[in-house]
């Protein structure tokens, strides 16, 4: 895993690819080199260009199985086919929390992730063929979104009549009402469900996403190391989730004995914190840091 200038160096990539992006839908961004690049902070020598030129390659052996002429729908058909019964991506149902389904390299190894990285496969796929799709950040189950040419017009302006990809599920297309019914399974109605629900993902919010589903796993395992490199992506890549990511990382750097970088995150937490319930815990504990930091020296 990345430390150090390595990480610093990947993270700075990151943010460069996501600088450049200002609207997911209009802007030409890569989703396969998005999510690969995630992948280096696990595997410090993972090759990007070579995965991408592998995936390349791949998909170009199947590109007469997708018309390049028919409607949007037609379109999502052929590319799922292509997608699960062709390339063989699916859903790990067996192993969902496996941490390999949130890095690009073994998907595309292992043909198996989670809704989000499978939607990044479809995604990548689509660009392959030259359609665009932009990712939709739906409550507790990522999905896909075709869109069309520039200058073309949806199929449908009713947004109660628009239709989304499931790649989890080998690219199923789910219409509003499925999309509602799934909504108020997984979350007991405590989210509405509306157009917020199935706006379109900003590269950004993706990744956030997936280091938030790895901060998860890594933190049920205590895997310090590694809590450590996400949160620290987190802090410099996902601005809401930077606060709590200061705390969280303060508290780990204490747990692995490094209490004068603990006490600097937690004084930033500090800064910039308004509630004042947790800033009275954190004040605690940052005292008592810097009597063992002071212990240390």
């Amino acid at each position: 895993m990345l430390v150090g200038g390595r990480l610093n160096e990947t993270l700075e990539t990151l943010r460069g690819l996501l600088t450049r992006c200002q609207d997911p839908v209009v802007d030409t961004w890569d989703p396969l080199e998005l999510s690969l690049l995630v992948a280096r902070l696990e595997y410090e020598d993972l090759d990007v260009e070579k995965h991408r030129k592998a995936f390349r390659e791949l998909v170009a052996t199947h590109r007469a199985q997708v018309p390049a002429d028919a409607p949007l729908r037609d379109q999502a058909q052929a590319l799922a086919k292509v997608f699960s019964e062709v390339l063989g991506f699916g859903g790990d149902r067996a192993n969902y929390y496996n941490i390999k389904n949130s890095f690009m390299n073994d998907v595309l190894l292992r043909r198996k992730g989670i809704p989000i990285t499978l939607s990044l496969v479809f995604m990548a796929l689509a660009k392959e063929f030259g359609i665009r799709s932009v990712g939709i950040a739906f409550p507790g189950h990522f999905l896909v979104r075709l869109v069309p040419a520039p200058g073309q017009q949806f199929e449908v302006e009713d947004w109660r009549s628009q239709w989304f990809i499931d790649a989890f599920d080998g690219g199923k297309i789910l219409s509003i009402d499925e999309c509602e019914k799934r909504l108020k399974e997984w979350t007991r109605g405590v989210v509405a469900f509306g157009p917020d629900a199935l706006r379109p993902a900003h590269p950004a919010d993706i990744v956030a996403r997936i280091l938030r589903n790895l901060r998860a796993i890594f933190a049920e395992k205590e895997d310090l190391p590694r809590l450590y490199y996400t949160l620290t992506a987190l802090i410099e890549i996902s601005g809401p989730d930077r606060v709590e990511s200061f705390r969280e990382r303060g508290f780990i750097l204490a747990r692995m004995g490094r209490y004068s970088a603990a006490t600097q995150d937690l004084g930033r937490y500090l800064s910039l914190c308004k509630d004042p319930q947790k800033i009275a815990h954190v004040e605690q504990m940052l005292r008592y840091f810097e009597s063992k930091s002071e212990m240390m020296n």
